[in-house]
Formats: C-alpha cells, sequence, structure tokens
C-alpha cells in the first residue's frame, strides 16, 4: 500500500521522538492549559506514548478529529506544538532565573 505524504511525514517525525516522560510537563500543561485534553500529537507505540514533550491542547471534539486522521492532524498542528514546547521552555527559563536571583540575594 501506497502510503500519502502526510503518513511518510507523520512516521518519520513519530519514529524520531522516542517515549521521554516528565510528570513536571503533565503538571505545567495542565496549568497552563486547564480546560483541554493534553493530546500526543505524534500518537502511540502498542499502547504506550510518545514524548509528553510533543502534546497540544485539545477539545473533545478535536481529539476524535485527531483519532480519525492522525497524520493529517499533526502535520496540521506542529506549529502548535511547537508553541507549547516553546512556552515550556520560557517557563523554565524563567524558573532558572527565579533561582539565579534567590542565589545572588542569599550570597
Amino acid at each position: 500500500m501506497i502510503k500519502s505524504l502526510e503518513d511518510i511525514l507523520f512516521n518519520a517525525c513519530k519514529n524520531k521522538v522516542g517515549f521521554y516522560r516528565s510528570e513536571y510537563f503533565k503538571i505545567w500543561f495542565h496549568k497552563e492549559y486547564p480546560d483541554m485534553i493534553q493530546h500526543h500529537l505524534l500518537g502511540s507505540y502498542t499502547s504506550i506514548k510518545t514524548s509528553d514533550y510533543c502534546s497540544i491542547p485539545v477539545t473533545h471534539q478535536q481529539h476524535q478529529i485527531a483519532e480519525s486522521d492522525k497524520s493529517q492532524f499533526a502535520i496540521d498542528n506542529l506549529p502548535l506544538m511547537l508553541q507549547a514546547m516553546i512556552k515550556y521552555i520560557i517557563h523554565l527559563e524563567n524558573k532558572i532565573k527565579e533561582l539565579e536571583s534567590e542565589t545572588i540575594q542569599t550570597n
């Protein structure tokens, strides 16, 4: 069976991501997007979700759409995944700045 370009791109990304779990990321994610569902954009392998970092916030309806056409949904939402990653990186950088500031004040 010939796969679509979307399927090829989706699988290429999925094969490189890995299975990184992060409780800290999940806690941040649910605080940042309290009314949304965490959707692992690149799916899973045999019921094991791919990296938590490759998640996007979705509504229940969007989650159903994602399950019906995984490849196209993932490609369409890669920018949203990158935005969520960048927000998390900024959050972590701010935490580092807070810690550095506390260290300077105690010295």
